[in-house]
């Protein structure tokens, strides 16, 4: 009986030992891996929006996009601190975000929001940000936008001019009516193949500039 009581003793010691070591191996692999929610799900950002004085902004709301529900939710108010705005938060993933101004007659302004420091400056007919891959991207679009209308601009206004002083031939005319439809072509199909990333970039897009899109560019749009 002594013999078996030391036997069963000495299982069960070794039998714990073993409890004991896996759960000291698992401790060590989740924090190893960030199995705390809060590291691993919900990560902090901090927005600074600066504006032009000119805009007479006082306060404005961040608003995100919460695509699983398919409505906007607010996440913070902010007063201006000459002519800053501060939002903080936590968010579990990339998302599409927008400020809404207490001046309802300036469009609200969208953007990718996530971990990090984001740094928005807004200046009359410009804007700049900074600290996001994502709204760099975005950013990188808009400038491809811009320089493809800016030409779409000085073509008809070449035009214009040209038609004013008689100056203007049929050659000229055919021209430039071919030049704007390629940079439209080009504008369109750019506007296309962001969309079709299907990324908070493309929603945003999509968002903004999706009904621009002609019916030749439509259909090729991913569903």
């Amino acid at each position: 009986m002594l013999f078996y009581w030391i036997y069963k003793s000495f299982s069960n010691f070794a039998s714990m030992k073993k409890i004991i070591l896996s759960i000291g191996i698992l401790l060590h692999i989740c924090a190893m891996t960030g199995c705390n929610d809060r590291s691993s799900h919900h990560l902090d950002y901090r927005v600074t929006c600066t504006v032009d004085n000119k805009f007479g902004h006082d306060s404005a709301t961040l608003l995100v996009l919460e695509e699983d529900f398919g409505r906007l939710r607010m996440c913070g108010t902010s007063r201006s601190d000459g002519g800053t705005f501060t939002f903080t938060g936590q968010t579990d993933r990339p998302k599409v975000a927008l400020i809404r101004w207490d001046n309802d007659s300036t469009e609200p302004f969208y953007f990718v929001l996530e971990s990090g420091h984001i740094d928005i400056t807004i200046r009359p007919g410009a804007w700049d940000i900074k600290g996001s891959a994502r709204n760099s991207q975005y950013l990188h679009y808009i400038n491809q936008r811009n320089s493809i209308m800016d030409t779409r601009v000085a073509t008809w206004q070449e035009y214009l001019n040209m038609a004013a002083d008689s100056s203007l031939t049929r050659e000229d005319e055919l021209r430039m009516v071919r030049q704007d439809s390629l940079l439209n072509d080009s504008l369109q199909r750019i506007t296309v193949e962001r969309i079709n990333q299907g990324d908070a970039v493309g929603r945003i897009i999509g968002e903004r500039y999706g009904k621009q899109l002609d019916q030749q560019h439509l259909k090729l749009l991913k569903k």
